[in-house]
């Protein structure tokens, strides 16, 4: 880690437009919202990560219940579909259950499309409270826009959350804005599952 500035909303709006991640007016904007806390220090680590999502970047995998899951999958990638710009759609959403009779078991199998390409990903999800935070992020991965040179990938929270209680942070960016964010933000990421 290079940073040495506190972090804070400010820096984060400057990085991101540094690395071209987002226009002036975003940043503005962004900083707007946050403006009662935008020049208070940020924790590094996952709150950092979690900013991101404020600047439109990126988008997050809730680890905490999240009522009827099978149906929270579709916005969390509307969500990651927004985060795209345009460049991705996700239509004909459906969750299929393994087991129809029981409405309240969560695995089973979500099918979509991204840009008209048909995609399904298994869910092992104990219940319908709880994602399963794998197949969330195997299915965003799987709508990086592929007319660019950007993808998703997920922020490795690493030692700090050894029990998976934060919330997976995935962010929207190119191989360089990745190395930039790591080094003048401190945030790492994992391999993609694919």
């Amino acid at each position: 880690m290079s940073h040495t500035q506190p972090i804070t909303y400010v820096r984060i709006a400057e990085v991101l437009t540094g690395l071209k991640m987002i226009t002036e007016e975003k940043a503005r904007s962004a900083l707007e919202e946050a403006a009662t806390y935008a020049t208070e220090p940020i924790a590094p680590g996952h709150e950092v990560a979690a900013a991101l999502e404020s600047f439109g970047v990126a988008v997050s995998i809730h680890a905490d219940d999240v009522d009827f899951a099978d149906d929270h999958y579709e916005w969390l990638l509307g969500e990651a579909a927004d985060v795209t710009g345009g460049h991705v759609t996700v239509t004909n959403y459906r969750f299929e259950r393994r087991d129809e009779d029981d409405e309240d078991s969560g695995p089973g199998v979500m099918h979509f499309e991204s840009n008209g390409t048909p995609l399904s990903f298994q869910v092992e999800q104990e219940s319908n409270d709880y994602l399963d935070m794998g197949a969330a992020q195997a299915a965003i991965e799987a709508i990086s826009p592929h007319d660019d040179p950007r993808d998703f990938r997920r922020v490795d929270h690493g030692s700090t959350d050894p029990l998976g209680t934060h919330d997976d942070i995935m962010v929207l960016a190119t191989a360089e804005q990745r190395e930039g964010l790591q080094h003048h933000l401190g945030i790492k990421f994992a391999l993609p599952l694919h």
